[in-house]
Formats: structure tokens, sequence, C-alpha cells
């Protein structure tokens, strides 16, 4: 992860001398305009349901470049949705219980689980019958370009994060980026992004149930540090408006607030492209 930060870092330093290029630089390509769809060669995923689970994913990207009043603009959107099976020995009912079978991967840390054990020894646990789980991100930004000639861009944007796992919350919050557009009306082009989301949360009601005592039906604030990144590069098909494109994607998220676990998702994606 950090080291994608720093990559990220680089592309920006490497864009730095270009703001010192003399009036004669050349100009700047026009706006791009581009859609593209992924699927994953690969993944895996981290959390409290998968540990190191083999991933399944596709992505939706769409950006443009917008020029106003002689600067450049870009306003993107990127969907990824990871998909993965949680195991679980037995089937029982959803939820917090105190009674679970060792060694049962049905049986998970609860959110809010930092709370519970400072009461509960041992602390309760969530129960999970096995399901084919799908977590999403979905980011919107908004960049301004600082560099004269390459797409490279700094910018703030919102996440938001949702999953079919029984009972869980969705989470969205703010934060920002950096990012090196892929260069769709060349042959071939590296491009890249680093996004940083302060605090992704949301609100979680525990069950109402005497075995909880006073944190019955008790509210609690979900919430995660999260990262999100995209290295790649895109191979445009000739006398056509279509490329390819080629990527490793993934998130980090570390927990700020009763979240039962960090999460990680990664995949390789490949997949084509439309330039307009």
């Amino acid at each position: 992860m950090y080291k994608i930060a720093f990559f990220c870092l680089g592309l920006l330093l490497a864009a730095a001398p270009l703001a010192a290029v003399a009036d004669d630089s050349p100009t700047p390509a026009a706006p791009e305009h581009f859609l593209n769809i992924d699927g994953a060669v690969s993944g895996k995923t981290y959390n409290e349901l998968a540990p190191g689970t083999s991933t399944g994913a596709f992505g939706i990207r769409a950006a443009a470049e917008v020029p106003v009043l002689g600067h450049n603009w870009v306003a993107q959107i990127d969907f990824r949705s990871y998909n993965y099976s949680h195991q679980a020995l037995g089937t029982t009912a959803n939820g917090i219980t105190f009674a679970c079978t060792p060694g049962d991967p049905g049986c998970v840390t609860p959110i809010g689980f930092q709370t519970y054990n400072r009461v509960f020894t041992p602390g309760p646990v969530n129960y999970v019958n096995a399901f084919n789980a799908s977590d999403t991100t979905t980011q919107i930004g908004f960049s301004t370009k600082i560099a004269p000639v390459e797409r490279y861009y700094v910018g703030v944007g919102y996440l938001f994060r949702g999953t079919n796992a029984p009972g869980y919350p969705s989470e969205g919050g703010l934060g920002f980026g950096i990012d090196k557009l892929p260069d769709v009306d060349r042959a071939f082009s590296l491009y890249g992004n680093f996004w940083l989301f302060f605090n992704a949360g949301g609100k979680y009601t525990a069950p109402a149930t005497a075995a909880l005592g006073g944190f019955s039906g008790y509210p609690f604030t979900v919430s995660y540090r999260v990262y999100t990144y995209r290295l790649g590069a895109t191979f445009s098909i000739p006398k056509t408006p279509l490329y390819l494109d080629l990527s490793d994607v993934g998130d980090r998220a570390d927990i700020t607030s009763a979240a039962p676990s960090d999460a990680t998702h990664n995949a390789l994606f490949l997949g084509v492209g439309l330039k307009f």
C-alpha cells in the first residue's frame, strides 16, 4: 500500500518540471473522455469474513476532462465490485451469539467488539451463515490539472462503501487524491492514482437481545480510514475508438471506530474502454 503511495507521489514529482517549461512547450492534447469496463483475472479479499479468499471482481470507470476559463478539470466516477465466498460449518440464525463451535469460520468478529470485550469475557461473536459476498466501492472525484501538458491532477472526492453481508451498514466519507489519467489518445499509456478517505462511516444498531445487557439495541458508528489505488496501462486498438486496459486495483480499510476488522481488496483487471 505504501509503495503505491510513493509511486503516485513519484508521478507528481515527475510532473513538477513540466510547470517550468517555456511558452514554446508542446500544446496540450485536446480534453479526453473515456469509459472502460474491466473484469478480474485474479483477486484476494481479507476481512473478518474472508481470510485471503479468492475474489472475482468487475469495475466501471468513466472520466471527462472539462476546460473552464482556460484551465482543465476532470470529473470521474470509479465503481468496483469484489465478489467472494464466506464459509460456515453450520446452519443457524445469523447474529450475535455467545456459543459458537471453535474452528467454525461462520463465527466472525462482530461490529462493536471493542466495546463488548470491555464488559464480557469472552465477548460475543457474530454468526454468519455461508453466502456469496459482494463488497462495492464507488468513488466520485473532481480534480484540477497541475501540469501544463501531461494529465496530472489533484482533487477531492467522496467514497461510498457497501456490502450484502447481513446486517452490515453502508459507509461514506470525503477524501482527496492524486491522479495521472491514462492518455487514451496515444497508442500506449501508463497511468495511476492514489486516494485517501479520512473517515468513511455509517450507522449500525446492535441486536435487541437480553444477552447483550445494556448493549441491547446499542447504536454504533462504524468507520474506516480508506486508501484506494489503481495502477495500469492502456493500449489503443488501431483505427477504432477502443482501447485495452490492464490494471492492478484495490483498497485498504483501517478501523477508526467500531468496525469488526481491517479489510483489503485487490484484483488484477483486464478490460476494454471507449474513448470519445
